[in-house]
């Protein structure tokens, strides 16, 4: 388990990495909602890594973002009851 400081660390770490790499991404900063959610990403893929969880995020998000992709696909073509 790390030590406070070393968790301080991570925190402001995530923090300041998740903001730069939303203006990385974007040209822009990120706005409250996107920097919030970049940082709620980053906090749970530091604690995934940390579990051990972090391959098991990875399929997860993977497929997640399959399963809108083939949603966006078949939107115009897929009538809901």
């Amino acid at each position: 388990m790390p030590d406070p400081e070393q968790a301080q660390s991570i925190h402001q770490m995530v923090e300041t990495d998740a903001l730069a790499i939303g203006r990385a991404v974007l040209g822009r900063d990120p706005t409250s909602e996107e920097a919030d959610a970049l940082k709620s990403i980053f906090h749970a893929a530091a604690q995934a890594l940390k579990e051990g969880l972090i391959q098991r995020l990875a399929r997860h998000v993977q497929a997640e973002r399959k399963e809108e992709t083939l949603e966006e696909f078949f939107e115009d073509q897929v009538k809901a009851d």
